[in-house]
């Protein structure tokens, strides 16, 4: 495991952070789908007394997000979750798509960062509760997009000790993803995984292994013609001249 050390150099923020796919998809886009995800709820819910139609709910949050009015449009988000509790299914396809949410908040508001963990982790509850139930995400992927609050909160984290628990709790999130990811043949979400758990390593210190991830990243950047390729052989290439300062180092196949 990547030991802590206080390693504060110009690259840890420059590289930069990657969302874990699926990445936060166009607002307007994800109304219709998401429409269709509650529809049978929103029927359900309509026959009730006092009850809540989520469908209108995550419109209208929609619409606040859209205009950035995040402070309306996050309560709406949660009383639509709480109005699905009879439709796990749902209810945690929406958690998972409010964390994403959440996530991508946290730069402008890193209280949020603890919020969209607790998401992230009442979907996992659910997927291990349910094996062999249909989920669009996996276990592991779920369990890197907790570990990718910690790694974007620690970021922002001005007291050394607390950013250090929370490194290393993206690093072992991470790296036990990595596992079942490659289990899975997963290979996007792999390289995308190796590519983060190398930026941890980085910021903790450990160079060394920093590459050996980020050389896992390239290769299958590489392999499978993904899009991250140059910016992860750049990644790559900027550590091991770190590394080794005096010896020149080119952009070329590992």
């Amino acid at each position: 495991m990547c030991a802590p050390a206080d390693h504060e150099d110009g690259l840890a923020m420059l590289t930069t952070r990657k969302h874990l796919p699926p990445r936060l998809p166009a607002l307007p886009a994800f109304i219709g789908a998401l429409l269709c995800l509650t529809l049978a709820a929103s029927t359900a819910a309509q026959s009730g007394n006092n009850a809540v139609d989520p469908t209108s709910l995550i419109m209208e949050a929609e619409e606040f997000a859209l205009e950035g009015n995040y402070d309306a449009a996050l309560p709406m988000y949660e009383q639509a979750i709480a109005s699905l509790v009879s439709e796990p299914h749902r209810q945690n396809q929406l958690r998972y798509r409010y964390g994403i949410i959440l996530n991508a908040l946290g730069a402008q508001r890193p209280d949020l960062y603890p919020l969209a963990r607790g998401q992230f982790e009442a979907v996992l509850t659910y997927i291990e509760s349910s094996p062999g139930l249909p989920f669009e995400h996996s276990a592991a992927r779920v369990s890197s997009a907790i570990a990718h609050t910690y790694h974007q909160q620690a970021a922002l984290q001005t007291n050394p000790n607390k950013r250090a628990a929370m490194l290393r709790h993206a690093y072992q999130l991470y790296t036990s993803a990595t596992e079942q990811l490659r289990r899975e043949e997963d290979w996007q979400n792999l390289a995308i995984t190796s590519f983060n758990v190398g930026q941890v390593c980085e910021w903790q210190g450990n160079l060394e292994e920093a590459i050996q991830w980020l050389e896992q990243a390239v290769a299958l950047d590489r392999r499978h013609g993904f899009a991250d390729l140059e910016e992860d052989q750049a990644y790559l290439t900027a550590l091991r001249e770190l590394v080794n300062p005096e010896r020149p180092v080119g952009n070329t196949a590992i």
